[in-house]
């Protein structure tokens, strides 16, 4: 059986930190659970919830289950190919896509777990609990429900919307090389300007 690998390349964000309390025989039990969402920013995502006897343990427990969970959603370049409405336990959230330049509209846990997708122009609403553990899982579960090839074949302004993003890519990437030329090309001059200043000519 082959040993799946973890990803290398990704991001980790803390959404919760809570302080959790065990009353037993002997009196009570302090610890600590955490949630923290991990994810490439390339349409890779996972949500884990760890506990611990300190934060700083809950933290790593969280983040290994966050990475080892991580999915692939289904994205069309910069955004979500359809509308969908999902209800986990007593959360329930609406994600629309929206035009490029939009941005993420959406509260601190969703917007969390959308920026670690990779998703840059959303639209999402919380309609049930604001316990931010249930929203998180919430928004989770609707990313993991967006099917994307039953989408490309109704609406090619989604296929627009693919070259879009790789035109913008692109450009992107070409305005950051032409950055780091010019600055290597300023941090040369500069070394040879300093060279000729303080060489002294013997006579």
């Amino acid at each position: 059986m082959e040993r799946r690998s973890e990803p290398k390349n990704y991001e980790k964000r803390a959404v919760a930190i809570r302080r959790v309390a065990k009353v037993n025989a002997g009196g009570k039990r302090l610890r600590f659970s955490a949630m923290v969402v991990a994810g490439d920013r390339n349409g890779s995502v996972g949500v884990a919830l760890g506990r611990g006897v300190d934060t700083r343990s809950a933290m790593e427990k969280a983040e290994k289950k966050a990475v080892k969970t991580m999915k692939k959603i289904e994205v069309i370049g910069d955004t979500i190919p359809h509308e969908i409405r999902m209800k986990f336990g007593a959360a329930q959230v609406i994600l629309r896509p929206a035009k490029p330049g939009t941005g993420i509209i959406a509260g601190s846990a969703s917007r969390i777990v959308l920026e670690m997708a990779g998703i840059q122009n959303v639209y999402c609403k919380q309609l049930g609990s604001n316990d931010i553990i249930a929203n998180t899982y919430c928004t989770y579960e609707a990313l993991l429900g967006l099917r994307k090839a039953r989408v490309l074949k109704k609406m090619r302004i989604m296929q627009d919307r693919i070259g879009l993003k790789e035109k913008m890519d692109a450009e992107r990437k070409a305005k950051e090389a032409k950055l780091r030329k010019a600055k290597k090309t300023d941090n040369i001059n500069k070394g040879k300007h300093a060279t000729r200043k303080f060489t002294t000519k013997k006579k």
